[in-house]
């Protein structure tokens, strides 16, 4: 219930706003606002066959809300960590509003309660130093985000056995591009698929 009553008053235009819940018997449920358009995972890898794909002015629209909505969440006012940004959970409303989802239990819950949620631990956009020490901060966020904009960018998965080997891991792959100003070059133009 203390869960469920702090993120009830959370309000920011970038956040999915959670309207009700239900604790009847056994059943537990959450009920967030609806979105039309789905998460920002289905557009950039089409798993719905009628998404169009996103033009370079809406992605950077969607990252700019995604930023806004992590960084409120980051902000002294409220202090906590998402812990488990991904594409999936930035939601796209009829007019490519992004809002973040499925966010802040990891600020209540123990190490043993996140590892059973599964939450924060999607290997792919866990920050080395999560890996390292288990230790998730405000830092892992920013780390899950940059993850993000390479997918947003490169309209690439993160991870993907069916490209070629050194291009199965984004972020390995992407690397070496991003750290001289000569490499970055060879990443335009990044085919928008």
């Amino acid at each position: 219930m203390t869960k469920i009553n702090y993120l009830g008053q959370l309000h920011h235009p970038n956040l999915v706003k959670l309207i009700g819940y239900c604790l009847e018997d056994n059943y537990r449920i959450l009920v967030y606002e609806f979105f039309t358009k789905g998460s920002l995972d289905n557009h950039l890898f089409r798993r719905v066959s009628n998404f169009e794909p996103l033009s370079w002015k809406i992605r950077m629209k969607i990252a700019l809300d995604a930023a806004k909505g992590l960084v409120f969440l980051h902000s002294n006012e409220v202090e906590m960590i998402h812990g488990a940004f991904k594409t999936s959970k930035i939601m796209i409303d009829w007019n490519y509003n992004a809002k973040l989802s499925d966010f802040g239990l990891e600020k209540y819950g123990s190490e043993d309660e996140r590892f059973e949620s599964g939450k924060a631990y999607t290997p792919i956009y866990a920050a080395p130093e999560f890996i390292a020490t288990g230790d998730l901060s405000k830092k892992s966020d920013v780390y899950s985000f940059g993850v993000v904009l390479l997918e947003i960018m490169s309209g690439k998965r993160p991870l993907d056995k069916n490209r070629p080997f050194v291009e199965h891991n984004l972020v390995a792959w992407a690397k070496p591009l991003l750290v001289s100003s000569t490499n970055a070059k060879s990443l335009e133009p990044w085919t928008l698929v």
